[in-house]
């Protein structure tokens, strides 16, 4: 018996009555593209009549199953954080035979489109994802995977409290807060800052100052000469993360001060300089290898219909005492 022949893209357009283009906009949700409703329901119903797929999702059936995971990073920088549990994730699915692809969020592009080119087995994504689309994409197969933090155990309002509780627990009681000025993680330093702050008022602090950093010298010292004129009595100081609070110890260099006897410095991540700052850099560390792997083992979990249950683990987030504070 001769092969069926795979329905293709141009076959969907014909039946339609529309053109190529008009088939990939509708299937891939271009946006900014104006296809009258009508027309839409006449793609999806000719979709449906074809039995239409695409190649990769063709490649899938063919073999039972696809044994990649697409995992939509979220627009942040590629922080050293990011990146290790991006590696304990790919190590942790390898185990289970599955690999990682890697894909930034496109404003010309969607995620349904992303999603219909690859068929992947399973969606990841640390950001809230549109209703509408999650439910497409579960209701096609797809085992869709949020990897919050939070469920792990890793709340950035625990971070920043964290930070405040220590330096109050050094006797400060007059702190600042460094948040990042980078509008890509406003989400993340606003949470870590209202951690923070609610901390303070809980331990019967002092209302904390509020500064913006950015990553250069020149803008450390700027923001450290303010607070110095409007609020001298600040003697502790927590930092968004690790690179700011090394900007911190750069322009308190610069200005003639010392760390911690002027200003203790409580930074975010452990990052792999932070041992050698001068002085070396007091920071909450995460444990991104714990969570790398959690990830991996539950989203296996969910490929194989077998259900996790997503225990906090009490030691992810860890205080690494240095010189700093």
């Amino acid at each position: 018996m001769p092969r069926a022949q795979r329905v293709t893209a141009s076959d969907v357009a014909k039946a339609a009555g529309v053109s190529k283009t008009t088939v990939s906009y509708v299937l891939n949700q271009t946006p900014n593209q104006s296809i009258p409703e009508h027309t839409r329901l006449r793609v999806l119903e000719a979709v449906r009549e074809l039995d239409y797929t695409s190649l990769a999702a063709a490649r899938a059936l063919r073999i039972g199953r696809n044994d990649t995971v697409l995992f939509v990073l979220p627009d942040w920088p590629l922080s050293h954080a990011l990146s290790r549990v991006i590696e304990q994730v790919t190590e942790g699915l390898a185990l289970h035979g599955l690999s990682l692809l890697l894909q930034r969020p496109s404003p010309g592009r969607s995620l349904i489109s992303q999603w219909r080119e690859l068929a992947p087995a399973a969606l990841m994504t640390v950001e809230a994802m549109d209703a509408g689309d999650e439910l497409l994409i579960r209701e096609s197969g797809t085992v869709v995977v949020a990897a919050a933090t939070a469920e792990f155990g890793i709340r950035q309002e625990l971070i920043g409290a964290m930070q405040a509780e220590y330096l109050a627990g050094r006797g400060h009681r007059h702190l600042a807060y460094a948040r990042v000025l980078d509008p890509k993680l406003e989400t993340l330093s606003a949470e870590r800052w209202h951690g923070f702050r609610n901390a303070c008022h809980r331990l019967e602090l002092g209302e904390p100052v509020e500064l913006g950093f950015d990553l250069s010298v020149d803008g450390s010292v700027s923001a450290l000469k303010g607070m110095s004129e409007t609020a001298a009595y600040v003697t502790g100081m927590a930092t968004y993360n690790d690179q700011i609070a090394a900007a911190v110890l750069a322009g308190m260099r610069r200005l003639g001060k010392n760390v911690p006897f002027d200003l203790a410095v409580v930074g975010v991540d452990d990052e792999p300089f932070a041992q050698f700052a001068e002085p070396p850099l007091t920071t909450v560390r995460q444990n991104h290898t714990l969570f790398g792997r959690y990830l991996a083992d539950r989203v296996a979990s969910a490929i194989g219909g077998e259900e996790m249950v997503n225990d906090a683990k009490p030691d992810v987030l860890s205080m690494i005492i240095r010189e700093s504070a």
